[in-house]
């Protein structure tokens, strides 16, 4: 009986565990159910909504559209590609110097020690200014020299003198007027000589005060211009015929360049010039051949020649590597006004107008620069609205597309 009762209970426990197993299994499916026609729902939902908000169409590489607001307001001007007569010019290079005709290189004539520096790197001064004064022994001795010739002169013209009153009252002879006469030209030979060594030590006839155990000798300068270099402090012992200054007159520079004689025929003294520098960009200074050598040489085929420089603004300076473009006459080309042609990366580029407020770069290939226009070698052709002001608004919006990513240049 028990046995009975016994099997009866276990297998009333097992039917109890099978439907509470039952239930939950079915309880979780239709919680699942639920939960997935929920997700449907959502899902459903924000596909309509992606599908209302539209991402506008990406333009083309190298494209920027702008609003007729936005267009106004970065002030953009267009202006058509012209093909029409170009300077036809040769492109030389060479390094600007120093005009040797207005250079001057000062030199202490005596030795001795720096007392007083009175002009500085970069002042402009004017001919006979002072420059420096230096205290030299051997001058002082020259204006000794010279005072004491000056002293006998001036006794030897009074003896003269009197011995002539003498002579003219027939108080003395004519020999003794002839000896003092000779006496006063020996005294004068003798003033004339020191004072011609002043004058070779860079003091003239005058004496200069004393600065020291010597005399200072005034240190001028034999040219208008401005100081360029300098070499000595105050203190410093220099010795004769050392260099000291440099004055130059940098108003005109020159330039000397290698002629390649198959340009020589386009290249003549008087030939306009123009120069530039790397260090100012689209800045051009005007020049013009004034020598052309007459002799070719050997080994590289090239005749030397000259062009001198305007620098009356003092910006190019000595040393400067330069780009000389002469002129050789006149052909047709295309070209745009320098203002169109953008840079960025190593490469040139406008940007052309293909539609109110739609602009297309175009990288172009540039040649020579005339009259605030450069030629275009390649990457235009005529009458292509080219955008000559508000280009870097242009570029700034394709670059700001180009680090989004998005590969447009939307302006918002």
């Amino acid at each position: 009986m028990k046995a009975i009762i016994f099997n009866n209970t276990r297998w009333l426990i097992i039917l109890v565990v099978a439907l509470g197993v039952a239930g939950f299994f079915r309880w979780s499916f239709a919680k699942e159910n639920g939960h997935g026609h929920q997700n449907d729902h959502h899902k459903g939902h924000d596909h309509a909504a992606h599908a209302d908000h539209k991402e506008p169409p990406a333009l083309p590489a190298g494209q920027v559209k702008l609003t007729p607001e936005a267009v106004k307001q970065a002030g953009i001007v267009t202006a058509p590609v012209l093909s029409g007569p170009l300077n036809n010019r040769i492109g030389f290079t060479g390094e600007l110097a120093f005009n040797e005709e207005r250079l001057a290189k000062i030199r202490s004539r005596v030795p001795g020690r720096v007392v007083k520096i009175a002009a500085d790197y970069g002042q402009v001064v004017k001919p006979g200014a002072v420059l420096a004064l230096i205290d030299s022994v051997e001058l002082s001795q020259a204006q000794m020299a010279s005072r004491q010739a000056a002293a006998k002169f001036n006794a030897a013209q009074k003896a003269y003198d009197r011995a002539r009153q003498l002579y003219e009252g027939k108080a003395l002879s004519l020999a003794e007027l002839q000896e003092r006469q000779a006496r006063l030209e020996v005294e004068r030979a003798d003033l004339e000589n020191a004072q011609n060594r002043l004058g070779l030590l860079g003091a003239g006839g005058a004496a200069s005060g004393s600065a020291g155990s010597g005399a200072a000798l005034a240190l001028r300068s034999p040219i208008a211009g401005r100081v360029v270099d300098r070499k000595v402090t105050p203190g410093l012992v220099v010795k004769e015929d050392e260099e000291l200054f440099t004055v130059a007159d940098t108003s005109m520079l020159w330039c000397f360049v290698q002629v390649p004689e198959k340009d020589l025929p386009s290249v003549q003294p008087g030939s306009e010039a123009i120069i530039t520098v790397s260090a100012l960009p689209g800045v051009e200074f005007p020049g013009r051949v004034d020598y052309l050598g007459d002799l070719v040489d050997k080994a590289s085929r090239t005749v030397r020649a000259r062009v001198r420089v305007d620098n009356r603004q003092n910006r190019l300076k000595a040393g400067m590597f330069a780009n000389i473009a002469v002129g050789g006459g006149r052909r047709t080309a295309l070209s745009v006004l320098e203002s169109a042609v953008l840079e960025a990366n190593g490469e040139r580029f406008v940007f052309v107008e293909m539609s109110p407020g739609l602009y297309q770069k175009h990288v172009v290939k540039t040649g020579a620069k005339s009259g605030g226009r450069v030629e275009v070698l390649a990457g235009l052709d005529a009458d292509e609205p080219v955008v000559v002001q508000g280009g870097f608004v242009l570029k700034s919006e394709l670059e700001k597309g180009a680090f989004q990513g998005c590969g447009s240049g939307h302006a918002h």
